[in-house]
């Protein structure tokens, strides 16, 4: 099965699933954005929006980007606001993003399904303005390394 047709699977319960990753995730996230302000953010990989609440909170203008339908859905029913932009996207080819706007651009749990992570990591200096952040919260390599990634039971 595609990634892609994995998580528009799994979108419907990805938030009541046991996934102490995803969970880890978020209070880290939570923990180191908290406090800051931004202006423009651009997350990668949105999922079902757990961490875009968040970034609703702490940026005036968010974009954020995911490859899966179903779970860009499960992301708009939780939040209706005017300046969170959820935009179907495939993160491998260019994204749709103004070059030098975000002041901090966001990656959960995103790069273990990515192959060539240079493209990435070139969108996201394109992406950032002067001085910007880039904020990753990834799966340990180790696990990798175990052969353990993300997955779900479906019937």
């Amino acid at each position: 099965m595609k990634i892609q047709d994995a998580y528009t699977r799994w979108s419907t319960t990805y938030d009541s699933d046991r996934n102490s990753t995803r969970d880890l995730d978020r209070r880290v996230t939570e923990s180191t954005l908290a406090d800051r302000k931004y202006q423009n953010i651009l997350e990668l990989g949105c999922g079902t929006g757990k961490n875009t609440a968040l970034l609703d909170r702490i940026g005036r203008k968010i974009l954020a980007l995911d490859f899966s339908l179903g779970m860009l859905q499960q992301a708009k029913t939780k939040l209706t606001t005017d300046h969170v932009f959820f935009v179907r996207a495939d993160l491998t080819k260019p994204w749709p993003a103004k070059t030098g706007s975000f002041e901090l651009v966001i990656c959960n749990l995103v790069l273990e399904h990515i192959e060539d992570l240079d493209s990435i990591f070139n969108q996201v200096s394109k992406s950032l303005r002067a001085g910007g952040e880039f904020f990753v919260s990834e799966l340990h390599p180790f696990w990798q390394y175990q052969g353990i990634q993300a997955n779900f039971r479906n019937e």
